[in-house]
């Protein structure tokens, strides 16, 4: 039963991480609001701050598109060049 409980608490722990390394805002500040940021693990996908103290919605650009966050944009993948991802303000 210990095993069970260890198990799930080590799962919620890394779910919670995963979405922060992956550059989720959490939407606490209000300058996040309405500003996008960019996805690290996939260039075709972007996070959107909706609500303030809500998590940013995860967003997806068009079919053939890519975000470059320094345009804060989709852009066609053929001019997608990758830069380091910058974090947001808070961090989900």
């Amino acid at each position: 039963m210990k095993y069970y409980v260890c198990l799930i608490a080590l799962i919620a722990i890394a779910a919670t991480s995963v979405e922060a390394i992956a550059g989720r805002s959490a939407c606490r500040d209000p300058i996040e609001l309405g500003q996008t940021y960019p996805h690290h693990w996939d260039p075709s996908k972007y996070w959107y701050c909706e609500k303030l103290n809500e998590i940013s919605l995860e967003m997806d650009c068009p079919k053939g598109e890519a975000y470059m966050h320094h345009l804060k944009t989709c852009i066609p993948w053929p001019n997608w060049i990758w830069k380091k991802p910058e974090n947001p303000p808070t961090l989900a």
